[in-house]
């Protein structure tokens, strides 16, 4: 493998403690993966068992309405400059200082300073466009003014909502991931259930909203108890500590507000253009395919601290090999995951919602399914490019592809419908500029065979299903079933190869060992 020398880093003597350090806390990181898909493989079967009840429990306007309001709270974390990472970032490099209790208290002081301020900012910003979002939302006057209401208890909100980013940041720097998704597995489960007990007493959406301001205060204080069982945190301002962080979130801003108007804001623009019903349509669609994103994601989040450690310990060929094996896995996974749901799309959503919601949506979700398969695949170069510093040109990138996709869905929705809106996601696949930035960063020309080898699977098969769902729109179920367990032999074919690579690989290098000694 030629790696270029002056492409990410300038290599830098490291002690032989450092790098005993790095190999033996490898471990660390796959136990904290491993921790990730179990809880997230829980928040799935809860996300699946709870969207049908809250459809029948508020009704399509109120959970259209309700599915608006979320994406809003949710598009206002755009205010924390995505502190979680950037203290994630910066926690998890080699400390420069014989006290890492102290380096850590500057990090969290930053962390709360800047969130406090942005918090307050978010929330009048909040409260000045309630009005001019409520007035033009296409619904009853006095579902309407329930939103407006609804809006100023999502502001006051900010606050603890913003403050628990800094301790969830903190603990996963230190891999402390089972505390932070119990945490969030929590905070998620009680959000829905509160909202659907309320909604069987009382249909009104800013009493909805007010049990999410107290649901907010509740994770916070529980983030706060768990970061002093594991650090008892002092006030330290730092400057300097302060002004790095500070550099680092402008961009982190840029980036942050392209993922939110992405994942939630784009909810509203169909709102406006479709209205409530069909916003709460498209919310279920996305919610379910971004199950893609969020599998890939708890796989590659442990990228940034570890690409953080390995810039710090100057080893970019132990880095670019670990980037590989797992782009790689991770399109075998969305090749498998997204074909089999392309294929069983009508007989899902008929188990999970209903028959006749099935007839209507299941193509439209199966593109919806196709886009976030192919923008799954540039997480783990968007996670290493992050933790290595490169934030400015990710934060561009995803900027620029958002923005397009939310033209696209303005316009397609209003000229081809339902179906227009679904089908603006595919612009995103422009994130794959993140894969080829990073092939580029270490391999000089670009490695175009490489990047094809890893990434083939998940960019074609999903796609070829897809294409054989529209010859044959209503096959068989002998059909689906023969066509699963070809998917399923092939992917596992591809598996069995790679892994033999790698053991040939590797007992090529034990016997070039034992040969040199």
């Amino acid at each position: 493998m030629k790696i270029s020398s002056d492409s990410v880093w300038p290599v830098r003597p490291v002690s032989e403690s450092a790098l005993t350090r790095s190999r033996c806390g490898m471990n660390k990181y796959l136990r904290a993966a491993s921790t990730n898909f179990i809880f997230l493989a829980i928040s799935v079967v809860f996300f699946l068992v709870i969207t049908p009840v809250a459809i029948r429990t508020m009704g399509e306007d109120l959970f259209g309405l309700w599915a608006m309001l979320s994406a809003l709270m949710l598009f206002s974390n755009i205010g924390t400059l995505g502190i979680d990472t950037i203290v994630m970032k910066f926690s998890s490099e080699i400390p420069t200082h014989a006290d890492a209790q102290t380096q850590s208290n500057r990090i969290m002081t930053a962390g709360y300073l800047i969130v406090v301020v942005m918090s307050v900012i978010t929330a009048i910003l909040l409260l000045f466009v309630r009005d001019p979002i409520a007035d033009n939302i296409n619904a009853s006057t006095e579902l309407r003014e329930q939103f407006r209401q609804a809006m100023a208890w999502i502001a006051a909100g900010m606050l603890p909502q913003f403050l628990a980013r800094v301790p969830q940041g903190f603990l996963l720097s230190q891999l402390r991931n089972m505390a932070a998704r119990q945490i969030e597995l929590f905070s998620s489960i009680s959000f829905w259930v509160g909202a659907i007990v309320i909604a069987l007493t009382e249909k009104n959406l800013a009493t909805i909203a007010a049990w999410c301001f107290f649901n907010n205060v509740l994770v916070l204080a529980l983030y706060l108890w768990m970061m002093h069982r594991l650090m008892p945190f002092r006030f330290q301002l730092d400057v300097h500590s302060f002004h790095r962080m500070l550099d680092f979130s402008g961009y982190m801003f840029l980036e942050n507000l392209a993922i939110s108007l992405f994942q939630h804001f784009d909810k509203v623009v169909v709102g406006f253009t479709l209205g409530p019903a069909l916003a709460g349509v498209y919310s279920v669609g996305t919610s379910l395919a971004l199950r893609l994103s969020i599998v890939t994601g708890q796989a590659t989040e442990v990228m940034i601290p570890y690409a953080s450690l390995q810039k710090s310990l100057g080893d970019q060929q132990k880095l670019y090999a670990t980037f590989r094996q797992l782009s790689r896995y991770v399109s075998i996974i969305l090749a498998g995951l997204s074909s089999v749901l392309v294929i069983w799309m009508s007989e899902v959503l008929s188990l999970w919602i209903g028959p006749d919601f099935a007839r209507q949506y299941a193509d439209a979700f199966r593109i919806l399914i196709i886009a976030y398969s192919l923008l799954s695949l540039c997480r783990p170069a968007h996670q290493t490019l992050t933790g290595i510093g490169k934030v400015k040109f990710t934060a561009f990138i995803y900027l620029f592809s958002t923005i397009l996709m939310l033209a696209g869905l303005f316009f397609l929705s209003r000229e081809f419908g339902f179906l227009g809106a679904v089908s603006a996601n595919l612009i995103l696949v422009l994130l794959l500029i993140f894969n080829l930035l990073l092939y580029f960063t270490f391999e000089r020309p670009l490695p175009w065979r490489h990047a094809l080898a890893d990434l083939k699977w998940g960019l074609f098969l999903p796609v070829f299903v897809y294409g054989s769902s529209l010859l044959l729109p209503n096959p068989p179920l002998t059909h689906k079933i023969a066509e699963t367990i070809i998917v399923g032999i092939l992917l596992l074919w591809v598996v069995a190869k790679d892994n033999f690579t790698l053991i040939k690989t590797g007992l090529l290098q034990i016997k070039q060992a034992v040969s040199r000694s």
